[in-house]
């Protein structure tokens, strides 16, 4: 089995500006692999039995190669970097193109295309879906447990408080829905094995990508205004004997009075 996994480097803060364009400002602030992506790498990893590779690839700047480092001494075999100026201020469809472009030329023959459920810093949750669609390829999303079989996968979904298992074909895109809060402890062994194995970086040349299709001139979305919004509960605790009063003050908590 071959597993392509997209993985991607966010903030390790909660304070992201953005630039006059909308786009995240990364210059200054540590990053970290976002742990959805993590979670998602080492479910497959989970899975994985003798002889089958797992390739870790991300779109983003040169730095975005320590995110990769981390998946190849978690125990990626390969790693791609998709890099280039003009990537820069990509959407999400801007971004699904350049990673569905990518898997069109260097990872057509993977087995199982995976995904987080979203990254943590811009929360949209949309390019699994994205991809999938420029892939024309079948996708599950809210992934909980996968199982390979001889020519499919079983997998586990839960929606909610609901859940369902079905049978998924080779060559269709999951995400994982979960998040290890805690993170993996690597050990010394899996950092010199992750350190000796080299990262490809690919350009928009290389992916056979316009110029005008890709980063910024071939986003979508346009940034009109940002903000940011503080939450202030009020935490009020009263003892009431009266009723009415009661559902005044659970109105006034609720918003309804305003």
């Amino acid at each position: 089995m071959k597993y392509a996994v997209a993985v991607k480097q966010v903030p390790d803060t909660s304070e992201v500006r953005v630039d006059e364009n909308g786009s995240l400002v990364r210059a200054g602030v540590p990053s970290i692999l976002d742990p959805y992506c993590e979670y998602a790498l080492r479910k497959i990893e989970g899975i994985r039995k003798e002889g089958d590779e797992i390739v870790a690839f991300t779109m983003g700047p040169p730095q975005a190669s320590e995110a990769l480092r981390r998946c190849l001494c978690l125990g990626a075999d390969r790693a791609y970097l998709i890099s280039d100026p003009a990537f820069a201020g990509a959407d999400v469809w801007a971004t699904s193109r350049a990673l569905a472009a990518f898997i069109q030329r260097y990872a057509c023959d993977s087995d199982l295309i995976v995904f987080g459920a979203r990254s943590s810093d811009g929360e949209t949750g949309q390019v699994p879906f994205e991809t999938a669609q420029l892939l024309s390829v079948q996708q599950f999303v809210y992934v909980a447990d996968l199982s390979p079989e001889k020519d499919s996968f079983v997998c586990r979904q839960i929606y909610g408080d609901s859940e369902r298992t079905c049978r998924v074909p080779r060559g269709s895109a999951v995400s994982f829905g979960g998040v290890d809060p805690c993170g993996t402890l690597m050990s010394i062994s899996d950092r010199i094995s992750g350190g000796k194995k080299t990262i490809e970086t690919l350009g928009r040349v290389e992916l056979g990508l316009g110029l005008y299709s890709v980063g910024l001139k071939g986003s979508k979305t346009r940034i009109v205004r940002t903000d940011s919004s503080v939450i202030r509960r009020k935490n009020r605790k009263a003892v009431i004997n009266n009723p009415g009063r009661a559902a005044e003050l659970i109105l006034d908590e609720m918003g309804a009075g305003r």
